[in-house]
Protein backbone atom coordinates (compact mmCIF):
# COMPACT_ATOMS: atom_id res chain seq x y z
CA UNK A 1 0.00 0.00 0.00
CA UNK A 2 1.41 3.71 -1.00
CA UNK A 3 1.41 6.81 0.98
CA UNK A 4 -1.95 8.02 1.51
CA UNK A 5 -1.91 11.83 1.08
CA UNK A 6 -5.26 13.92 1.92
CA UNK A 7 -5.11 17.92 0.25
CA UNK A 8 -7.55 20.43 1.55
CA UNK A 9 -9.10 22.87 -0.67
CA UNK A 10 -9.08 21.86 -4.66
CA UNK A 11 -7.17 25.69 -5.49
CA UNK A 12 -4.71 26.18 -7.72
CA UNK A 13 -2.79 25.31 -4.81
CA UNK A 14 -4.33 22.22 -3.70
CA UNK A 15 -5.09 20.93 -7.47
CA UNK A 16 -1.19 21.58 -8.29
CA UNK A 17 -0.09 19.99 -5.31
CA UNK A 18 -2.23 16.55 -6.35
CA UNK A 19 -0.98 16.90 -9.92
CA UNK A 20 2.80 17.13 -8.75
CA UNK A 21 2.14 13.85 -5.96
CA UNK A 22 0.79 11.87 -8.65
CA UNK A 23 3.89 12.42 -10.94
CA UNK A 24 6.10 11.79 -8.54
CA UNK A 25 4.66 8.99 -6.24
CA UNK A 26 2.73 7.12 -8.95
CA UNK A 27 1.40 4.30 -6.18
CA UNK A 28 0.15 7.45 -3.78
CA UNK A 29 -3.36 7.56 -2.38
CA UNK A 30 -4.44 10.69 -3.13
CA UNK A 31 -7.82 12.52 -1.42
CA UNK A 32 -8.55 16.08 -2.13
CA UNK A 33 -11.64 17.75 0.12
CA UNK A 34 -13.08 20.79 -0.70
CA UNK A 35 -16.67 22.44 0.18
CA UNK A 36 -16.70 23.58 -2.91
CA UNK A 37 -19.61 22.55 -5.37
CA UNK A 38 -17.57 21.53 -8.58
CA UNK A 39 -13.54 20.91 -8.86
CA UNK A 40 -10.50 23.59 -10.15
CA UNK A 41 -11.94 26.67 -11.60
CA UNK A 42 -10.21 29.86 -12.83
CA UNK A 43 -10.99 32.38 -9.72
CA UNK A 44 -8.53 35.04 -11.19
CA UNK A 45 -11.32 35.07 -13.93
CA UNK A 46 -14.33 35.08 -12.00
CA UNK A 47 -14.61 39.36 -12.47
CA UNK A 48 -14.74 38.15 -16.41
CA UNK A 49 -17.95 36.16 -15.68
CA UNK A 50 -19.36 38.57 -13.18
CA UNK A 51 -18.56 41.53 -16.06
CA UNK A 52 -20.30 39.32 -18.68
CA UNK A 53 -17.07 38.90 -20.41
CA UNK A 54 -16.75 35.28 -20.02
CA UNK A 55 -19.15 32.53 -19.84
CA UNK A 56 -19.34 30.11 -16.78
CA UNK A 57 -17.90 27.30 -18.51
CA UNK A 58 -14.84 29.38 -20.03
CA UNK A 59 -13.59 29.31 -16.40
CA UNK A 60 -13.66 25.41 -15.26
CA UNK A 61 -10.35 24.14 -15.62
CA UNK A 62 -10.82 20.31 -14.45
CA UNK A 63 -13.65 18.34 -14.31
CA UNK A 64 -14.43 15.03 -12.71
CA UNK A 65 -12.96 13.03 -15.32
CA UNK A 66 -9.63 14.62 -14.54
CA UNK A 67 -9.37 13.35 -11.40
CA UNK A 68 -10.65 10.02 -12.29
CA UNK A 69 -7.66 9.76 -15.27
CA UNK A 70 -5.34 10.59 -12.22
CA UNK A 71 -6.43 8.30 -9.64
CA UNK A 72 -7.43 11.07 -7.49
CA UNK A 73 -10.57 11.12 -5.10
CA UNK A 74 -12.47 14.10 -4.92
CA UNK A 75 -14.72 15.24 -2.51
CA UNK A 76 -16.82 18.27 -3.05
CA UNK A 77 -19.25 19.73 -0.60
CA UNK A 78 -16.90 18.29 2.10
CA UNK A 79 -15.98 20.79 5.01
CA UNK A 80 -13.01 19.67 7.11
CA UNK A 81 -14.04 20.39 11.10
CA UNK A 82 -11.06 18.84 12.91
CA UNK A 83 -7.50 17.50 12.57
CA UNK A 84 -6.20 14.68 14.88
CA UNK A 85 -2.64 15.21 13.89
CA UNK A 86 -1.57 12.93 16.69
CA UNK A 87 -3.94 10.45 14.89
CA UNK A 88 -2.77 11.74 11.28
CA UNK A 89 -6.83 11.75 10.62
CA UNK A 90 -8.98 14.60 9.11
CA UNK A 91 -12.77 14.24 10.02
CA UNK A 92 -15.58 16.12 8.47
CA UNK A 93 -19.07 17.52 8.61
CA UNK A 94 -20.55 14.37 7.58
CA UNK A 95 -18.79 12.18 9.51
CA UNK A 96 -16.54 10.97 7.01
CA UNK A 97 -12.96 10.47 8.47
CA UNK A 98 -9.43 10.73 6.22
CA UNK A 99 -6.26 9.07 7.12
CA UNK A 100 -3.27 10.62 5.97
CA UNK A 101 1.10 9.65 5.72
CA UNK A 102 1.48 13.75 4.73
CA UNK A 103 -1.24 16.33 4.63
CA UNK A 104 -1.17 19.60 2.75
CA UNK A 105 -4.09 22.74 3.84
CA UNK A 106 -4.72 25.00 1.35
CA UNK A 107 -8.59 25.89 2.51
CA UNK A 108 -7.63 29.38 1.53
CA UNK A 109 -10.02 32.06 3.07
CA UNK A 110 -13.33 33.05 3.54
CA UNK A 111 -14.52 37.26 2.45
CA UNK A 112 -14.39 39.35 5.66
CA UNK A 113 -18.14 40.80 6.50
CA UNK A 114 -18.13 44.30 7.56
CA UNK A 115 -18.98 44.85 11.51
CA UNK A 116 -21.97 47.06 11.49
CA UNK A 117 -25.24 47.04 11.34
CA UNK A 118 -27.39 44.97 8.80
CA UNK A 119 -24.32 43.99 7.06
CA UNK A 120 -25.82 40.78 6.46
CA UNK A 121 -29.30 42.25 4.58
CA UNK A 122 -30.43 41.18 1.12
CA UNK A 123 -28.42 43.02 -1.70
CA UNK A 124 -24.86 43.01 0.04
CA UNK A 125 -22.47 40.31 -1.23
CA UNK A 126 -19.04 39.44 -0.90
CA UNK A 127 -16.85 38.23 -4.45
CA UNK A 128 -14.65 35.09 -3.99
CA UNK A 129 -16.17 31.87 -5.71
CA UNK A 130 -17.82 31.16 -8.66
CA UNK A 131 -21.21 31.08 -7.42
CA UNK A 132 -20.15 34.87 -6.29
CA UNK A 133 -19.55 35.71 -9.46
CA UNK A 134 -23.13 34.27 -10.95
CA UNK A 135 -24.57 36.24 -8.16
CA UNK A 136 -22.74 39.62 -8.75
CA UNK A 137 -23.43 39.40 -12.39
CA UNK A 138 -27.35 38.76 -12.13
CA UNK A 139 -27.39 42.06 -8.96
CA UNK A 140 -25.73 44.34 -10.94
CA UNK A 141 -27.62 44.12 -13.98
CA UNK A 142 -30.50 44.62 -11.45
CA UNK A 143 -29.07 47.25 -9.62
CA UNK A 144 -29.84 50.96 -9.82
CA UNK A 145 -27.89 52.57 -7.23
CA UNK A 146 -24.18 50.56 -5.57
CA UNK A 147 -21.93 51.07 -3.14
CA UNK A 148 -18.32 49.12 -3.03
CA UNK A 149 -16.58 49.13 0.10
CA UNK A 150 -12.91 48.42 0.43
CA UNK A 151 -9.85 50.18 -1.84
CA UNK A 152 -7.83 46.76 -2.26
CA UNK A 153 -7.26 44.86 -5.53
CA UNK A 154 -10.96 42.82 -4.79
CA UNK A 155 -12.97 46.11 -4.16
CA UNK A 156 -11.79 47.91 -7.66
CA UNK A 157 -13.46 44.79 -9.13
CA UNK A 158 -16.45 45.06 -7.50
CA UNK A 159 -16.59 48.22 -8.35
CA UNK A 160 -16.22 48.05 -12.14
CA UNK A 161 -18.20 45.74 -12.08
CA UNK A 162 -21.31 47.50 -10.96
CA UNK A 163 -19.58 49.88 -13.31
CA UNK A 164 -19.82 48.18 -16.67
CA UNK A 165 -23.61 46.78 -15.79
CA UNK A 166 -24.68 49.99 -16.16
CA UNK A 167 -25.36 51.37 -12.04
CA UNK A 168 -24.97 54.67 -10.22
CA UNK A 169 -21.84 53.22 -8.60
CA UNK A 170 -20.06 55.13 -5.53
CA UNK A 171 -16.64 53.58 -3.94
CA UNK A 172 -16.29 54.50 -0.88
CA UNK A 173 -12.54 54.63 0.54
CA UNK A 174 -11.33 55.35 4.31
CA UNK A 175 -8.36 56.94 3.06
CA UNK A 176 -7.16 59.53 0.35
CA UNK A 177 -6.50 57.34 -2.22
CA UNK A 178 -7.25 53.73 -3.54
CA UNK A 179 -4.99 50.90 -3.13
CA UNK A 180 -2.49 53.25 -0.06
CA UNK A 181 -0.42 49.74 0.49
CA UNK A 182 0.75 50.20 -3.08
CA UNK A 183 0.72 53.37 -4.52
CA UNK A 184 0.62 57.55 -4.03
CA UNK A 185 -2.01 59.50 -4.72
CA UNK A 186 -0.68 60.85 -7.92
CA UNK A 187 -0.98 56.73 -8.96
CA UNK A 188 -4.68 56.88 -7.47
CA UNK A 189 -5.32 59.44 -9.51
CA UNK A 190 -4.82 57.74 -12.72
CA UNK A 191 -6.51 54.71 -11.62
CA UNK A 192 -9.64 57.01 -10.64
CA UNK A 193 -9.66 58.18 -14.31
CA UNK A 194 -10.29 54.63 -15.20
CA UNK A 195 -12.90 54.01 -12.90
CA UNK A 196 -14.73 57.54 -14.16
CA UNK A 197 -14.88 55.67 -17.47
CA UNK A 198 -16.75 52.73 -16.14
CA UNK A 199 -18.96 55.70 -14.34
CA UNK A 200 -17.83 54.91 -10.62
CA UNK A 201 -17.50 57.69 -8.44
CA UNK A 202 -14.72 57.94 -5.80
CA UNK A 203 -15.43 58.96 -2.19
CA UNK A 204 -12.34 59.21 -0.33
CA UNK A 205 -12.42 59.33 3.74
CA UNK A 206 -15.34 57.76 4.26
CA UNK A 207 -16.52 54.47 6.26
CA UNK A 208 -19.38 52.83 6.70
CA UNK A 209 -21.35 52.82 10.00
CA UNK A 210 -24.54 51.38 8.94
CA UNK A 211 -26.76 49.75 6.69
CA UNK A 212 -30.35 50.36 6.07
CA UNK A 213 -32.95 48.40 4.99
CA UNK A 214 -36.22 48.17 4.20
CA UNK A 215 -38.15 44.80 4.46
CA UNK A 216 -34.74 43.18 5.08
CA UNK A 217 -33.28 44.36 1.97
CA UNK A 218 -30.68 46.89 1.57
CA UNK A 219 -31.89 50.37 0.57
CA UNK A 220 -28.74 53.15 1.73
CA UNK A 221 -25.43 52.96 3.66
CA UNK A 222 -24.81 55.55 5.87
CA UNK A 223 -21.12 56.78 5.93
CA UNK A 224 -18.91 58.07 9.01
CA UNK A 225 -18.99 61.66 7.60
CA UNK A 226 -23.06 61.30 8.32
CA UNK A 227 -23.64 61.10 4.48
CA UNK A 228 -26.13 58.52 3.06
CA UNK A 229 -25.82 56.57 -0.10
CA UNK A 230 -28.67 55.49 -1.67
CA UNK A 231 -28.12 51.46 -2.91
CA UNK A 232 -30.30 48.65 -3.93
CA UNK A 233 -26.95 46.61 -3.89
CA UNK A 234 -24.09 46.41 -2.02
CA UNK A 235 -20.26 45.16 -2.76
CA UNK A 236 -17.93 44.56 0.12
CA UNK A 237 -14.03 43.59 -0.03
CA UNK A 238 -12.27 44.01 2.97
CA UNK A 239 -9.61 41.26 3.13
CA UNK A 240 -9.98 37.31 4.07
CA UNK A 241 -10.78 35.88 7.13
CA UNK A 242 -8.47 32.70 6.41
CA UNK A 243 -10.03 28.83 6.83
CA UNK A 244 -7.82 27.21 9.83
CA UNK A 245 -10.93 26.89 12.85
CA UNK A 246 -10.68 23.02 12.34
CA UNK A 247 -7.01 23.14 13.30
CA UNK A 248 -7.95 24.78 16.59
CA UNK A 249 -6.49 21.61 19.07
CA UNK A 250 -4.00 20.19 17.00
CA UNK A 251 -0.35 21.60 17.52
CA UNK A 252 0.00 23.68 14.15
CA UNK A 253 0.90 26.99 14.55
CA UNK A 254 -1.38 30.03 13.41
CA UNK A 255 -0.45 33.46 12.87
CA UNK A 256 -2.61 35.20 10.88
CA UNK A 257 -2.52 32.39 8.41
CA UNK A 258 -0.67 29.06 8.61
CA UNK A 259 2.82 29.10 9.76
CA UNK A 260 5.59 27.61 7.53
CA UNK A 261 9.01 27.51 6.87
CA UNK A 262 10.74 28.24 3.00
CA UNK A 263 9.70 24.37 1.87
CA UNK A 264 5.87 25.05 3.13
CA UNK A 265 6.42 22.92 5.83
CA UNK A 266 3.99 23.67 8.97
CA UNK A 267 5.16 23.24 12.98
CA UNK A 268 4.14 19.83 12.92
CA UNK A 269 5.68 16.94 11.07
CA UNK A 270 4.05 16.16 7.51
CA UNK A 271 1.87 18.86 7.34
CA UNK A 272 2.44 21.51 4.84
CA UNK A 273 0.39 24.38 4.07
CA UNK A 274 0.18 26.28 0.70
CA UNK A 275 -1.87 29.61 -0.87
CA UNK A 276 -4.09 32.24 0.66
CA UNK A 277 -3.97 30.52 4.12
CA UNK A 278 0.45 29.73 4.00
CA UNK A 279 1.97 32.40 6.25
CA UNK A 280 5.57 31.75 4.97
CA UNK A 281 9.24 32.14 5.18
CA UNK A 282 10.05 34.13 2.12
CA UNK A 283 13.49 33.69 0.64
CA UNK A 284 13.16 36.27 -1.77
CA UNK A 285 12.59 38.62 1.03
CA UNK A 286 14.08 37.44 3.43
CA UNK A 287 11.10 37.51 6.13
CA UNK A 288 7.89 35.85 6.48
CA UNK A 289 5.32 36.89 3.77
CA UNK A 290 1.67 35.52 3.15
CA UNK A 291 0.78 35.88 -0.51
CA UNK A 292 -2.07 33.82 -2.25
CA UNK A 293 -2.05 35.36 -5.77
CA UNK A 294 -2.94 33.16 -8.25
CA UNK A 295 0.82 32.62 -9.61
CA UNK A 296 2.22 32.13 -6.02
CA UNK A 297 -0.42 29.92 -4.99
CA UNK A 298 0.02 27.49 -8.09
CA UNK A 299 4.17 27.33 -7.46
CA UNK A 300 3.76 27.22 -3.44
CA UNK A 301 0.86 23.90 -4.15
CA UNK A 302 3.71 22.98 -6.60
CA UNK A 303 6.74 23.00 -4.02
CA UNK A 304 4.65 21.63 -1.14
CA UNK A 305 3.59 18.49 -3.45
CA UNK A 306 6.85 17.83 -4.77
CA UNK A 307 8.54 17.77 -0.71
CA UNK A 308 5.54 15.93 0.31
CA UNK A 309 6.94 12.89 -2.19
CA UNK A 310 10.50 13.55 -0.88
CA UNK A 311 11.87 10.35 1.28
CA UNK A 312 13.49 11.43 4.60
CA UNK A 313 17.21 11.51 3.24
CA UNK A 314 16.29 13.34 0.04
CA UNK A 315 16.57 17.65 0.13
CA UNK A 316 13.68 19.64 0.10
CA UNK A 317 12.80 22.33 -2.43
CA UNK A 318 12.52 26.08 -1.10
CA UNK A 319 9.50 27.95 -2.26
CA UNK A 320 11.22 31.11 -4.19
CA UNK A 321 9.30 33.46 -6.27
CA UNK A 322 9.25 37.37 -7.29
CA UNK A 323 5.27 37.12 -7.95
CA UNK A 324 3.04 39.35 -10.10
CA UNK A 325 -0.43 40.46 -10.15
CA UNK A 326 -1.82 42.57 -12.58
CA UNK A 327 -5.47 44.55 -13.45
CA UNK A 328 -7.15 44.64 -16.78
CA UNK A 329 -10.15 46.63 -16.63
CA UNK A 330 -8.71 49.50 -18.18
CA UNK A 331 -6.95 50.75 -21.11
CA UNK A 332 -4.30 50.68 -19.24
CA UNK A 333 -2.57 47.96 -17.05
CA UNK A 334 -1.86 48.03 -13.54
CA UNK A 335 0.46 45.46 -12.36
CA UNK A 336 2.61 44.41 -9.10
CA UNK A 337 6.17 42.63 -9.09
CA UNK A 338 6.99 41.37 -5.62
CA UNK A 339 6.18 42.39 -2.11
CA UNK A 340 4.80 46.25 -1.30
CA UNK A 341 5.91 46.11 1.68
CA UNK A 342 9.02 47.66 2.96
CA UNK A 343 10.59 50.70 5.11
CA UNK A 344 11.40 52.88 1.53
CA UNK A 345 9.17 53.81 -1.00
CA UNK A 346 10.20 56.10 -4.31
CA UNK A 347 7.63 57.07 -7.27
CA UNK A 348 7.20 58.97 -10.21
CA UNK A 349 4.85 60.18 -12.43
CA UNK A 350 5.82 60.31 -16.15
CA UNK A 351 5.40 62.81 -18.66
CA UNK A 352 2.73 60.73 -20.43
CA UNK A 353 1.38 59.96 -17.67
CA UNK A 354 2.53 56.18 -16.44
CA UNK A 355 3.57 55.68 -13.12
CA UNK A 356 5.86 54.02 -11.05
CA UNK A 357 6.58 52.83 -7.45
CA UNK A 358 9.58 50.69 -6.42
CA UNK A 359 9.77 49.34 -3.00
CA UNK A 360 12.95 48.27 -0.64
CA UNK A 361 13.36 46.07 2.39
CA UNK A 362 16.69 47.07 4.30
CA UNK A 363 18.24 48.60 1.04
CA UNK A 364 16.99 46.00 -1.37
CA UNK A 365 14.08 45.83 -3.93
CA UNK A 366 11.69 44.15 -2.81
CA UNK A 367 8.57 45.12 -5.32
CA UNK A 368 7.47 47.71 -7.92
CA UNK A 369 4.41 49.01 -8.84
CA UNK A 370 3.27 50.20 -12.59
CA UNK A 371 0.31 52.12 -13.54
CA UNK A 372 0.28 52.22 -17.31
CA UNK A 373 3.63 51.45 -18.68
CA UNK A 374 4.61 47.98 -17.50
CA UNK A 375 7.64 47.07 -20.05
CA UNK A 376 10.35 47.77 -17.06
CA UNK A 377 8.42 45.39 -15.19
CA UNK A 378 10.57 41.97 -16.42
CA UNK A 379 13.64 43.73 -15.98
CA UNK A 380 13.12 45.15 -12.33
CA UNK A 381 11.38 41.65 -11.30
CA UNK A 382 14.79 40.30 -12.23
CA UNK A 383 16.53 42.59 -10.08
CA UNK A 384 14.45 41.59 -7.29
CA UNK A 385 15.14 38.11 -7.40
CA UNK A 386 18.84 39.04 -7.60
CA UNK A 387 18.62 40.54 -3.92
CA UNK A 388 21.47 42.66 -4.49
CA UNK A 389 21.87 45.67 -2.05
CA UNK A 390 20.97 49.38 -3.74
CA UNK A 391 21.66 52.04 -1.44
CA UNK A 392 22.40 55.07 -2.92
CA UNK A 393 21.19 53.89 -6.42
CA UNK A 394 17.13 53.88 -5.92
CA UNK A 395 16.77 56.23 -8.51
CA UNK A 396 18.25 53.72 -11.45
CA UNK A 397 15.19 51.72 -10.89
CA UNK A 398 12.87 54.90 -12.02
CA UNK A 399 14.93 55.59 -15.05
CA UNK A 400 12.09 55.22 -18.27
CA UNK A 401 13.98 52.48 -19.53
CA UNK A 402 16.13 50.82 -17.00
CA UNK A 403 19.56 49.77 -17.29
CA UNK A 404 19.81 45.65 -18.20
CA UNK A 405 23.33 46.47 -17.09
CA UNK A 406 22.04 46.47 -13.21
CA UNK A 407 21.42 42.94 -13.49
CA UNK A 408 25.29 41.84 -13.94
Amino acid sequence: MGREYVIIGDGIAGATAAEEIRENDPSGEITIVTDEPVPLYNRVATKDLAKGDKDREDLMMHDREFYEKHDIDLRTNTRVTEIRDAERRVVCHDGSRYSFDKLLVASGGTPRRLPVPNSDAEGIHTFWTLDDADRLKKVAKDADDAVVIGAGLLGIDQAVIFGKHGANTRYLMRGNRWWRQGISKEGSEVVEKGLAEFGVECIFHEEVEQFDTQEGRVTECVGSSGKTYPCDAAGVAIGLHYNHEFLRGSRVKIGEGILTDEYMRTSVEDIYAAGDIAQYYDVVLDRVNQNGSWASAKEQGAVAGRNMTKDEDEDLEEFELVDTYSINHFDFFIMSVGSVLGDKKIDRVYDDGNYRRVIFFRDRPVGAVFVGDVTQAGIIRKIIGQKKDFSGREELLLEEEVDPTLLQ
